[in-house]
């Protein structure tokens, strides 16, 4: 039976629940909105700030978090690690063309709590992270190190074969099976492996875990309240590793889209230079608009986001436009070019926006590409909310906004007004619904259709009039027959009936 107490100290719980999670989610808005503005390669260069630190790569990344949830942990350091892991994944870019994070815990069986691609959106996956259940059981990390590689780190559940590979173990006590093998596998697969140990953890045994250098991937700590205490550095590293595939970012623009164009000099220690413009063209435009995930190019101009003293990249980009990568273009090399102050690249791309199913290109259902194309949720839209869709498709004002009903109920993308009002890349203001019921249909003012009346049609009327005019001046001009003449004569009102008399009167004394 419960009593008075249990029934309060319930109600309490149930309350403070939605309340942890507002102010959660709202703590990671602020990282967000905080990194809005910051450079989209690395982390702001590694930056950290009041509230943590915010990896802004454009990299695509893979991470397998494997959480030990075994007895010895206990309900309270659990709550802890929950914790730790929402601030952990609320430091990334999640979405299916950048950072995809999936979980296993495990005891003696490991068990999938979601795959890499179950969470295709921050929110959802911070509500699933805080909602994490404690298992308890024995500790079987060998076992569990076999798991992820052959049930996570796989095509069919999420894994993308231009990602960065990374796995990372959170455990707080020596393994009861096996451990070096199973990561010996994972990093023969190209996996980098990332070892957190608390309490009684096996150092020697993370570290034969972890992928080298050790300073970087070993994490040891005395307990679970202390897992805060690594948190910034433990990301930092993951961002670092996410951005070791990433060749090309725009840096000090508005969002992913825009910025001034920098390119990895040196893989190894992750040296950047900014690229000249004269070594630089539409077509190489095309492949870095591409390259990251971005529409077409609309801008690019020297000097456009700022100078730097970095030093410039000393090739020059031979893309043909298609390639899907700049590293994948051709470059010539030029080591004795320099290039004069203002002449950075300045790079900004169109957010990836289209409107299909209309009568023209400025007309029907919006899609919004982040991986895939998808629809736009049609609820609570405006024609000030569509405005600057239609100025990203060059399609003038917003002339019409409104739902369709859409019976398939697929995933569509919410859209946060307030975040693309205050500028940012529209791509990065939408929230993955998993499924709507209306779809957004948008009608902008479309350019051709006002070129075709201010230019076209003045122009279909003066060659209507010239072939008017030299059809009458044919007819004119032609000698008419005994029966065309009598007919051009009752026509001919230049001609008054008065003169005509005149002249009949004249013949006629002639002939006298």
């Amino acid at each position: 039976m419960t009593s008075p107490t249990d029934k309060k100290r319930q109600t309490v719980h149930l309350d403070m629940d939605p309340l942890l999670m507002v102010l959660l989610l709202l703590w990671s808005s602020g990282l967000q909105a905080e990194g809005k503005h910051k450079s989209t390669g690395l982390w702001a260069e590694g930056k950290r700030n009041s509230t943590g630190a915010h990896c802004e790569t454009t990299a695509k990344a893979d991470i397998m978090l494997l959480v030990d949830g075994s007895g010895s942990i206990g309900l309270h350091s659990f709550n802890f690690l929950r914790s730790f892991l929402a601030r952990l994944v609320s430091v990334f870019n999640i979405g299916p063309d950048r950072v995809q994070i999936g979980l296993v815990q495990y005891s003696e069986d490991p068990k999938t709590k979601w795959h890499l691609n179950t969470h295709q959106t921050k929110y959802s996956l911070l509500m699933n992270t805080y909602n994490l259940p404690y298992k308890g059981g024995g500790t079987m990390t060998g076992r569990a190190l076999d798991y992820i590689l052959l049930k996570n780190f796989q095509s069919n559940v999420g894994m993308r074969a231009d990602s960065q590979k990374i796995a990372v173990l959170i455990t707080d006590g020596e393994s009861q099976d096996d451990t070096f093998l199973p990561s010996q596998n994972l990093k023969n697969a190209g996996i980098e492996v990332y070892a957190i140990g608390l309490n009684d953890a096996d150092k020697n045994e993370l570290r034969s875990i972890a992928s080298d250098p050790d300073e970087i991937h070993m994490y040891i700590v005395k307990d679970f309240s202390s897992l805060k205490d690594i948190v910034d550095g433990l990301t930092i590293s993951i961002c670092n590793s996410a951005n070791s595939l990433v060749f090309a970012r725009l840096v000090n623009g508005t969002g992913l889209c825009s910025g001034r164009l920098e390119v990895k000099s040196n893989q190894s220690n992750q040296s950047w230079s900014s690229v000249c413009e004269d070594d630089f063209d539409q077509q190489d435009a095309e492949v870095v608009c591409r390259e990251l995930g971005c529409g077409a190019p609309s801008v690019l101009q020297g000097a456009l986001y700022g100078e730097v003293e970095a030093p410039m990249w000393t090739k020059e980009f031979q893309c043909g436009g298609n390639e899907s990568a700049l590293l994948d273009c051709r470059s010539s090399g030029s080591d004795g070019n320099t290039c004069s102050s203002g002449k950075a690249v300045g790079l900004t791309c169109s957010d990836p926006v289209r409107l299909v199913g209309g009568s023209s290109r400025c007309s029907g259902t919006l899609e919004v590409k982040r991986g895939d194309w998808r629809p736009v949720d049609g609820s609570d839209w405006t024609l000030t909310s569509a405005v600057a869709f239609c100025r990203n498709l060059n399609c003038g004002s917003a002339v019409s906004a409104g739902r369709r009903e859409d019976s398939s109920n697929r995933s569509a993308w919410k859209i946060n007004f307030d975040c693309v009002h205050s500028g940012s890349a529209l791509g990065e203001c939408g929230t993955l619904l998993s499924w709507s019921s209306s779809t957004l249909e948008l009608t902008c003012s479309d350019p051709a259709a006002f070129i075709i009346r201010l230019v076209v049609l003045p122009l279909i009327l003066l060659l209507f009039n010239t072939v008017i005019y030299f059809i009458f001046k044919t007819t004119r001009g032609k000698k008419p027959g005994p029966q065309e003449n009598i007919e051009v004569d009752y026509y001919n009102l230049g001609v008054s009936r008065a003169e005509g008399g005149s002249a009949e009167e004249e013949g006629a004394q002639a002939e006298e």
